[in-house]
């Protein structure tokens, strides 16, 4: 196998998920919501519904003086701010590097919005860095595994992807000839669809089964 490996980002090696709800605790606080309005921010997280809807919500709730936009806003300065790696994240990253790994960042997103999710040197950790909604196309489609691929200098081909997303992860990189990991975080994997060639909960299991694979080559 190839001694490259791609990751997503967002709640593969950060906690995106958990800074919404550190976003929301700060809310509470800072305008004295108590319990019960922490408890209804968490639950609208869950909604299936548009952000839109989400955040106009939350200002019809509260009688907020900023219209949903603005709030919207608010979040999305603040948000990237609260996430954090996950425990082990880097030095992980540094294990497959010294033991001759490639690695790269593929992620959706701007990167003034993501940059700030990386604290702990994470960016340091990647030979390439590839924020999609820079460029002209975003997982799944093919174009964004293909930047990577050519700035890598490295077929996708026999390559690993890592990442939360079935859709933009598992799937788009599965189409390539990629080996797949998905992080599941607890989920089930539903039937049908492209199946990973691993599953596990958290990516820090991603990592052994890497360096497992990987020492075959050496």
């Amino acid at each position: 196998m190839k001694k490259f490996v791609v990751f997503d980002l967002d709640d593969t090696l950060v906690d995106s998920v958990g800074g919404i709800d550190r976003w929301f605790v700060e809310l509470s606080e800072q305008r004295a919501l108590g319990a019960e309005g922490l408890s209804f921010l968490r639950a609208e997280q869950q909604r299936p519904v548009s952000p839109e809807e989400t955040f106009r919500a939350i200002v019809d709730r509260f009688g907020f003086s900023e219209s949903p936009s603005e709030l919207r806003r608010l979040f999305w300065h603040r948000w990237p701010h609260l996430v954090q790696t996950v425990d082990g994240v880097p030095e992980n990253l540094g294990r497959l590097r010294e033991h001759g790994w490639r690695t790269a960042l593929l992620t959706n997103g701007r990167e003034d919005q993501q940059r700030p999710k990386m604290r702990d040197g994470l960016g340091d950790y990647f030979d390439v860095l590839c924020f999609t909604h820079d460029e002209v196309a975003s997982k799944p489609h093919p174009e964004a595994f293909r930047i990577v691929e050519r700035r890598a200098g490295t077929a996708l081909r026999g390559g690993w992807m890592v990442g939360d997303s079935l859709e933009d992860d598992i799937e788009g990189a599965a189409a390539l000839g990629m080996s797949t990991i998905w992080v599941s975080g607890g989920r089930d994997l539903p039937t049908g669809g492209v199946l990973p060639d691993e599953v596990v909960k958290t990516v820090d299991e991603a990592f052994p089964i890497l360096l497992a694979r990987g020492a075959h080559t050496s």
